[in-house]
């Protein structure tokens, strides 16, 4: 691992000698999980789509990706306990963290194009700050109420199959990882571009090892696979009591429960 002390070198920007193996480890991590994540699409239904690529293209989508799945779940196991519908659902947390990417994004130009030690850079790393805090805060009202509705529905979640309770239990430990990495980040830039956060290597593990979990936990819990099994599950038991079903119309029926 490298040193955490200023660098020596004017060319070196992290404040530490960023360290090889600790690089190519978390890269064949990423990398194993998205190839994971890309073969796990086969066979994707249309709706799981958006969730697969929002968690294969970087850390900052995958909160995306837990915000649309869930709305999914609710749809499908008890909607009526939810005072969102999942369309809304989905959409208000994401447009919730488009926002707070854009601050982000908006924050991070201004700093990297202002002078050291000028206002600008201030500005931007405020700016910066404001979004990622936004973000979590986010993050944290989204586990609130995931969890506030699992508790309301949790006959129905035991009677639709027990593969949605393990999606929900990936999530939730997804979901925790990012609060972990967000609490992190806004500490981080809290303390500005030369706080002890931000020129010691040993402490960026508290991003990359939670992103880690967060990604290898949808490997193991994927929602491809346990709703697909679900919706398959839901639709065998109607066509039980519908001896007349034929298999078009059981594929509209699947299609149609989302």
């Amino acid at each position: 691992m490298g040193s955490s002390d200023p660098p020596q070198d004017n060319n070196d920007n992290y404040g530490y000698t960023p360290s090889l193996a600790m690089g190519i480890i978390f890269l064949i991590l990423y990398s194993v999980s998205t190839i994971l994540h890309i073969i796990q699409m086969r066979g994707y239904r249309l709706f799981i789509l958006m969730i697969i690529v929002c968690l294969i293209f970087a850390p900052s989508f995958y909160s995306a990706a837990l915000y649309f799945l869930l709305g999914i779940v609710i749809n499908v196991v008890a909607q009526d306990k939810s005072f969102l519908s999942y369309k809304m659902f989905g959409w208000l947390f994401v447009t919730a963290d488009i926002f707070s990417l854009l601050l982000q994004s908006a924050g991070g130009g201004i700093a990297a194009s202002a002078d050291n030690g000028s206002s600008a850079l201030d500005s931007g790393s405020n700016l910066m700050l404001a979004g990622i805090a936004f973000q979590l805060v986010v993050m944290i009202i989204f586990v609130v109420y995931g969890a506030w509705w699992v508790r309301r529905a949790a006959a129905e979640i035991r009677v639709v199959s027990r593969d949605i309770s393990w999606l929900l239990g990936g999530m939730l430990l997804s979901s925790i990882c990012i609060i972990i990495r967000g609490i992190y980040r806004t500490a981080e830039l809290g303390q500005g571009w030369g706080g002890f956060l931000a020129l010691n290597q040993f402490t960026f593990l508290l991003d990359a090892i939670p992103i880690s979990i967060a990604t290898l936990a949808l490997n193991v819990w994927h929602p491809n696979r346990l709703l697909t099994r679900t919706l398959e599950e839901r639709s065998g038991s109607r066509q039980s009591t519908l001896p007349m079903t034929t298999a078009s119309t059981k594929k509209e029926t699947v299609a149609g429960t989302v």
